[in-house]
């Protein structure tokens, strides 16, 4: 059936010859592929073209690889298709040809299957969307069940070998399915690969496998190509910019024989592609060391999987193919390769990948049996992250566990590994703002089509002069030099050049430098709180043991009774032993120091008193006695408790949460410990271990802005054994817990944070809080540093899921904490039993007084805004412009909200210490990672300072690299008309600029400005008004064209005033010289020009309110005041030699007043329409005409807050009683109950 144009197939597709497909569909590395063939009679015809044209078709072909396969290749399906023409996601196109090989797939290759399948009649189908010249677009749904074809994706020619169809884009390899036609990634082992192959199908590959599977995954490395440098100087000098002042040096030399001008543009063209050239290599150098590597490992080779020294072979790292089996040393290494984890544990420094250099525990890849008649658990890289060891990462050290080594089956080689992406982002980076680029390009038609009219004007004023048609052809050839610029695009990243400098200067690095000028345009930042908003290291304050139901507040938790309490801080964390240091995350470091307990890592041959090898035990203090008598003499006693743990489930981001099994010696049975956030701990225990005030108790802790931990337990029992615990999941032991305590944290402030946040919000920036942490703990530190201001109100929201008989409920309650800022977190504050007043508070409340409409923010919580996207996702706009805390949110969670933002049009920024935001400092406008490593996946920037003062920095330098670029941008856009205005005048009189004149424009002026415009530093202030984001916009439009019009008369006023004085004598024209540049014409035209490039210099080169003023940019200022002053002297105080060599007149001096005048009349004016007419309002509306066409320029953010605040109903305001907490001092003092502060009963 079809309908509008497209055809749905519900079985397979055969019928229809593809054309065209879509590949990574939805993703940063989407490409669209259209299939072509040769076309030999074309082919031949381009190649004469090309002869004739002297290679200039070849080199336009160059630059547009897809005009090149449309002239000389003919559409065709993908199957039949010799070359494929490509578009990437940032629309640009590409050339890559398909290849036959003799290859064979690996076996988990010769089967495609969708990630993400849909349903149709219940059956699971892969969409793929293609498209045929006949029926044009379509849509088809292809089973996802097909019978295993083991030679389907490979050509049978006569000769009776199998071929494999490929190509090669952006060091990633695309087969071709014969069966699906379709191409599809080649990747790794990490997709449709289900955990228990990594345990029981790879065990080893012989040479021979190795080598056939090398041909498809390539060689394990991430090679840097390093061109000759003869050929690196050649593709330079291809660009279209060289390409476009060979031919005005051209014209120059062979039509108007100014020798030292072309010279001189030849100079320096070859001294910017040497620059170019040095720091490509340089660049490709540096990159090809830091990715180089040649160590060697211990791959399975096959045999005894038990013997260890019989079946590990010692080989190349580059030899690692998917599939194979490594051995880890115990010492550590750096990871060559992406695998996971099937034996052993290891510690790793991630901070390449996650940007936070705290070491993380890695442990085997779970194996769980498949329930029957339920697929297997499949690999998932993302959702098994803690047992993936990465390339490029640390492993510190590994420990085996039992008799098997350490061991990781390679799951991703060379340039499909994490490594690999971060590399090949450098080598394929993302281009500039296609925005900003769009726009330059339109820029520049306009301009073409200005030299068009020029080129038009000249040609008829030639004529009718009869001029010779050489003079004609040469000076309206010459018009397109000088009123086009190639080199408009480039003067868009001037600005984040200086600014990226600066910007390391400063301990932030960048490896997208595209986005520094995006971090100017900034006006919401999300930040996170844990080790960015407050300090990582927690301080431990109390503890909270629960003893006959009731919550106890312990200040030294080192006193507690040896119970299972203690026993949980000290086996319930992921800590290790470094160097004979103990080193792991600084939370579970303070709980467990706060106890005074030794762990060691003991190994297999050390008798520790375990019947069962356990990898990790921790003890009390051995106490000594000193012998009577003798100081110097003590008998060590052994330790009273000591505890083994025999399985660790790491923390997880989505869980919140992590366990351990454990063994305490002398016990036969064995126990379990939980660690988590309190709500979702408490979710897994028995409701009869839980005091009846713990949500109070927890309310109480958070909204004084404490960090709190639930710590839970329960006996397994002596019939689960060793080895039983070994192949338990968590889910069968996290549940029917019994809750022991709490444990109180403090996380202060980073002393930096609150400056920030008031800085952001005074310049009208919104800040919002995007945390893993409580709810009410988030929304006190959120008080604390300024992002709710004291007197403004918190709404939380939460959403009741609908059922068979009620609807989806939001409620929005009050939260208000009285007398908030007099609050001080103390381990010794006691909290009352007695339930919160209850003040009813009706909508008539809400509005009357209390506050107004705009000083309200919203919070929830992660499950409210999951609920919230599933059930009413129209609400989801009104409430994100207001909501500025989102607790317990997972890392997804973070990701979606960037995303929410931005659909709001926001230009979103995210920062935060890498860990648990990768995908949000991804998906952000401008992600900035706390970290120490210079370079990191996690995000485009990195800072090594760890506050958030890089966010201030950043937006600073991104607001001056942007309105540096426009100034340059704009400033090049009047040199081209200022120029093409004094050669218009000129050629209308058959004159023309000397070969001096021109040298002066362009090298002595022009040259300097663009290489010192843009060494203004940023302003140390971010004001409310944001710098123009578009080259389209009024003011700038306004800008450019007002300053043409200006200029133009001008120099038209100039050229009249100079004809109408008594000594003025017209040109009489040589029609032997082409340039009859010696007239008074010329000369008055050349002083009044130069001195209008140094007034739109300087009109252009604005400081305040985003970069410093212009004298602070010590060189540009000094430059423009030696070019006035010479420009000055050449007119007043008459050269002999310079003024025959400039081929300049000696004018009356009065006239030389009379320009200096002109210029100061036209500074004057122009800085008036510059500084104070561009950015009214009446250039905004009415000069472009928005008004009287109705547009609205505002964003949807915007729309959406004039809405509410007009709407007196929002937000709706639960009538119901809603609790207020009146926390002051006096009545903490009085309340008692909830607490009892003994320790004797534990």
């Amino acid at each position: 059936m079809a309908k509008h144009g497209k055809t749905w197939n519900w079985g397979r597709h055969q019928s229809i010859p593809k054309e065209r497909l879509i590949i990574n569909e939805g993703t940063d590395e989407q490409i669209e592929c259209f299939g072509y063939r040769r076309h030999i009679p074309r082919t031949v015809l381009f190649a004469i073209l090309g002869v004739v044209t002297l290679g200039f078709i070849f080199l336009v072909f160059r630059w547009k690889p897809n005009w090149e396969i449309r002239a000389m290749f003919e559409r065709c399906s993908m199957e039949a298709a010799d070359v494929l023409l490509v578009r990437d996601f940032h629309l640009r196109w590409h050339k890559t040809s398909v290849q036959n090989e003799p290859i064979e797939l690996p076996p988990e290759k010769r089967r495609r299957r969708d990630d993400k399948p849909c349903f149709i009649n219940g059956n699971p189908t892969v969409k793929v969307t293609v498209e045929n010249s006949d029926v044009g677009e379509s849509i088809e749904y292809v089973s996802n069940d097909i019978v295993p074809d083991r030679n389907r994706n490979y050509a049978q020619p006569s000769g009776g070998h199998e071929l494999l169809r490929f190509f090669n884009f952006q060091k990633v390899m695309y087969v071709w399915d014969r069966e699906l036609a379709l191409f599809y990634r080649i990747g790794g082992l990490e997709e449709n690969v289900p955990c228990s192959d990594f345990y029981h199908r790879f065990t080893g590959f012989n040479e021979i496998q190795q080598t056939n599977r090398r041909k498809v995954y390539g060689k394990n490395e991430i090679y840097i190509e390093l061109k000759s440098i003869p050929l690196v100087i050649v593709q330079e000098a291809l660009n279209p910019f060289y390409v476009f002042q060979v031919y005005s040096v051209c014209l120059w030399i062979f039509g108007y024989n100014y020798i030292i001008f072309s010279v001189a543009i030849v100079v320096m063209s070859l001294i910017s592609i040497m620059v170019t050239v040095y720091n490509t290599r340089k660049q490709a150098t540096t990159l090809r060391k830091m990715v180089k590597t040649d160590s060697r490992v211990r791959v399975l080779r096959g045999g005894n999987p038990h013997d260890d020294e019989n079946v590990f072979e010692l080989i190349p790292e580059a030899d690692l193919v998917p599939g194979d089996v490594i051995q880890i040393p115990q010492r550590g290494c750096q990871m060559g390769c992406d695998a996971v984890l099937i034996s052993g544990n290891c510690i790793v420094n991630e901070s390449l990948l996650t940007g936070e250099s705290v070491p993380i525990t890695k442990t085997p890849l779970p194996n769980p049996p498949a329930p029957v008649d339920s697929p297997p658990m499949m690999f998932n890289p993302e959702n098994h992250k803690r047992h993936t060891l990465f390339c490029g990462t640390q492993v510190i050290q590994s420990r085996r566990i039992g008799r098997r080594t350490v061991r990781a089956v390679v799951i991703r080689t060379g340039f499909a590994t994490t490594k690999g992406l971060l590399v090949r982002s450098i080598l394929f980076p993302k281009p500039m703002d296609f925005k900003l680029y769009r726009d330059a390009m339109r820029f520049i038609l306009v301009l073409a089509a200005v030299a068009f009219v020029g080129f038009v004007y000249v040609i008829t004023i030639k004529i009718l002069h009869h001029a010779l048609p050489k003079d004609i052809v040469l000076k309206a050839l010459d018009i397109f030099t000088i009123a086009v610029s190639p080199a408009l695009p480039a003067a868009l990243t001037i600005g984040m050049v200086f600014a990226q400098q600066r910007l390391k200067k400063a301990n932030i690095y960048c490896i997208s430098p595209q986005r520094i000028n995006v971090s100017g345009m900034l006006d919401l930042i999300c930040f996170d709180k844990t080790g960015t908003l407050t300090a990582d290291h927690l301080e431990l304050l109390a503890v909270s043991p629960i003893n006959r139901d009731q919550f106890m507040l312990i200040n030294d938790p080192s006193t507690i009774p040896f119970g299972p309490f203690t026993a949980g801080m000290a086996t319930c964390h992921s800590l290790t032993v470094i160097d004979g240091e103990i080193r792991g995350d600084p939370l579970d470091l303070q709980m467990f120091e706060s106890i005074k307990w030794n762990l060691k890592e003991p190994m297999e041959s050390d008798n520790t008193g375990f019947s069962n090898f356990m990898p990790t035990v921790v003890m009390d203090n051995s106490d000594t006695v000193c012998t009577p008598g003798q100081e110097k003499g003590k008998i060590l006693l052994p330790p009273l408790h000591q505890i083994g743990v025999i399985r660790q489930f790491t923390f997880s981001s989505n869980l919140k949460r992590m366990s351990v099994i454990t063994q305490t010696l002398g016990s036969n049975g064995l126990d379990v410990f939980v660690k988590g956030a309190p709500e979702v701990v408490a979710s897994l225990c028995l409701e009869n271990s839980i005091p009846d005030n713990f949500t109070e108790v927890l309310r109480e802790h958070t909204m004084n802005g404490l960090r709190v931990l639930a710590l839970a337990w329960k006996p397994l029992g002596q019939n689960v054994t060793y080895e039983q615990a070994q192949g338990l999941e968590r889910g069968d032991i996290e549940c029917d817990l019994q809750l022991l305590g709490l444990l109180i944290m403090q996380n202060t402030l980073k002393p930096e944070t609150t400056a920030v946040i008031g800085e952001l919000t005074n310049a009208d920036i919104r800040s919002v809080m995007v945390t893993g942490d409580n709810l009410l703990t988030a929304i006190h530190v959120a008080r604390q540093c300024g992002m709710v201001a004291q007197s403004e109100v918190v709404i939380e929201v939460s959403v009741t899921p609908p059922t068979r008989d009620n609807q989806t409920k939001v409620t929005y309650t009050i939260n208000q904490v009285m007398n908030a800022s007099s609050l001080h977190p103390s381990p010794s504050h006691e909290f009352s039993s007695k339930n919160p007043e209850e003040v009813a508070l009706t909508m008539e409340d809400f509005h009357g007084g209390s506050y107004n409409g705009s000083t309200y923010h919203f919070a929830m919580d992660g499950k409210t805004f999951q609920a919230l996207q599933e059930y009413v996702p129209h609400l989801i706009p009104k409430i994100a412009v207001k909501a500025t805390v989102f607790a317990r949110m997972s890392p997804d969670q973070k990701a979606q909200l960037v995303e929410v933002f931005q659909d709001l049009q926001y230009y979103v920024g995210m920062c935060g210490d890498g860990a648990n935001d990768c995908g949000a400092l991804k998906r952000a406008h401008a992600g900035i990672s706390l970290s120490e490593a210079e370079a990191s996946v996690a995000s485009p920037f990195t800072s090594g300072t760890q506050n958030i003062e890089c966010v201030s920095r950043l937006i600073k330098e991104g607001r001056a690299a942007l309105v540096a670029s426009f100034g340059v941008f704009k400033y090049m856009a009047l040199y081209s008309m200022i120029q093409f205005t004094s050669v218009i005048i000129m050629n209308t009189i058959d004159s023309f600029p000397s070969d001096f004149m021109f040298m002066y424009w362009d090298i002595a002026i022009t040259t300097l400005v663009a290489l010192l415009v843009a060494r203004n530093h940023a302003y140390p202030r971010i004001v409310s008004k944001k710098p123009l984001t578009s080259l389209m916009s009024p003011p700038l439009l306004f800008s450019v064209l007002a300053n043409t019009f200006l200029q133009f008369a001008v120099q038209v006023g100039g050229y009249f005033i100079l004809t109408a004085q008594p000594w003025f004598v017209p040109l009489v024209k040589d029609r032997e010289d082409i340039s009859n540049s010696y007239c008074f014409e010329a000369t008055s035209i050349f002083f009044v020009s130069s001195f209008q490039y140094i007034t739109v210099a300087f009109l252009f080169s604005k400081g305040p309110p985003f970069r410093k003023p212009i004298y602070t940019n010590v060189l540009f200022f000094a430059a423009l005041v030696v070019l006035t002053i010479f420009t000055t002297i050449m007119m007043f105080v008459p050269m002999d030699g310079l003024n025959k060599r400039a081929e300049l007149v000696v004018m009356e001096r009065y006239y030389y007043g009379i320009i200096i005048a002109l210029v100061v009349f036209h500074f004057f004016l122009a800085l008036i329409l510059e500084s104070v007419v561009a950015d009214t309002r009446f250039v905004k509306n009415y000069l472009t005409c928005r008004k009287c066409r109705g547009k609205n320029k505002q964003k949807k953010y915007d729309v959406i807050i004039d809405e509410i605040t007009n709407d007196a109903e929002w937000p709706p305001i639960t009538t119901q009683a809603i609790k207020a907490q009146r926390m002051n001092s006096s009545d903490n003092q009085n309340r008692g109950g909830a607490y009892k502060r003994n320790t004797t009963d534990l």
